[in-house]
């Protein structure tokens, strides 16, 4: 049996598409996973060297259950490009377009995308170039804040909603609770500064460089600063911390855990080191699903990943629907803080992780929509989500 028939299910992939240019090297793939709740397909361009397509497969699936879970009429999909983020200069921009000529015929009827892990907003840009398309980096997608994209503090503050409404359930108060964050790229900043702005302790960051732990709180301004001007390398410059292996950060004996790379860096071999009461992830997919049984049944209260990491989604969304930043801000709090608050309460009368729960309700949705049974056409789906945001 061909590797990717054993990754399909009721839901999809509907479409695997590989493709390779000779002229630049450049080799990437392209999953569709279900377009059963809305005809265009959304999901981010990942750019690293050692990716899978089965890894491409489950980013998309959770793109499906982002948006089930959101309500909005948007399928799942998801790109990879096998290339090192570290590419520059006229190299990366020919991989770019060569990406995009190759995805011209999906894009935009069936596919939408936009950055991830290893690539930035001007890497899009470039993408639309080489499909012969004008940019889509425009209006509030392409806005700044503190020199920073708005996505980056509009997702990372959600991870902060979801993280505070995860406290509730665990008896705890998120001002003055001990976080743990993995990685200190575009969001992982974000989240460290919400965090801090809610009266968080934020005690430990890990990057590629290893980790800075510090129990009594380490300095969020002073590491953002630092970010700007050596990048991952920030965390070396707090004296005040303990300098350690960036994979102690899973062991760390904190209240509040931020996974925030690839996926399932909790699985069945460090699961009983993880100490956190909370955990609620940047990453999509950050653990495997019997990590995550094993961790709901010893108390630890975990926010399904596509539901905190829903920032950027609903950033496109309120851009689309013609809203601004603080709408935005204001629309992770309603839709992020009022999924995670449902999501955990039926959860826990039920007795079952939260995450098959929210996969279990987009899967009834989609059966619903293909059984021709969809409660609300795209233009309802519109005018309701306007209504909810007061726009």
């Amino acid at each position: 049996m061909p590797e990717w028939m054993t990754m399909t299910t009721e839901l999809g992939p509907e479409k695997i598409l590989h493709v390779y240019d000779p002229q630049t090297g450049m080799k990437a793939v392209v999953v569709i996973d279900c377009t059963a709740l809305g005809a265009t397909a959304g999901g981010g361009i990942r750019m690293l060297p050692d990716i899978t397509t089965r890894e491409i497969c489950d980013l998309a699936r959770a793109m499906t259950y982002k948006f089930g879970t959101l309500g909005v009429p948007i399928g799942g999909a998801k790109s990879g490009i096998w290339a090192a983020p570290s590419i520059r200069g006229e190299e990366r921009k020919e991989i770019m377009r060569a990406f995009g000529r190759a995805v011209k015929p999906l894009i935009p009827a069936e596919l939408a995308f936009g950055a991830d892990i290893g690539t930035e907003a001007e890497d899009l840009d470039l993408v639309f170039e080489g499909a012969e398309m004008p940019p889509q980096g425009t209006g509030l997608m392409a806005e700044q804040k503190d020199g920073e994209a708005i996505e980056n503090h509009v997702t990372g503050y959600g991870v902060v909603v979801a993280a505070g409404v995860a406290c509730e359930f665990a008896g705890l108060d998120l001002k003055g609770a001990t976080v743990a964050i993995e990685g200190f790229g575009k969001v992982g900043g974000g989240v460290a500064r919400y965090m801090a702005e809610a009266g968080a302790k934020v005690v430990a960051i890990s990057t590629i460089d290893g980790m800075a732990l510090n129990m009594d709180g380490l300095d969020v301004d002073f590491l953002l600063k630092q970010r700007k001007k050596v990048g991952d390398r920030a965390i070396r410059e707090v004296a005040s911390a303990e300098h350690l292996e960036r994979e102690r950060l899973f062991s760390l004996p904190v209240d509040v855990l931020v996974p925030g790379a690839r996926p399932y860096v909790i699985h069945p071999k460090n699961v009983q080191e993880v100490k956190a009461r909370i955990i609620a992830s940047i990453a999509n997919i950050p653990m495997t699903d019997d990590a995550e049984e094993t961790l709901f049944r010893k108390g630890v209260v975990i926010v399904p990943d596509f539901v905190s990491n829903a920032g950027g989604s609903v950033l496109g969304i309120v851009d689309f629907l013609g809203g601004t930043s603080r709408h935005a801000f204001d629309a992770c709090k309603e839709f992020i803080g009022s999924n995670t608050r449902s999501l955990l309460a039926e959860a826990r009368k039920e007795g079952i992780v939260p995450r098959r729960l929210a996969v279990r309700r987009v899967e009834e949705k989609v059966a619903a929509a293909r059984a021709g049974k969809t409660p609300a056409s795209v233009d309802d789906a519109i005018r309701l989500m306007k209504e909810r945001l007061g726009l």
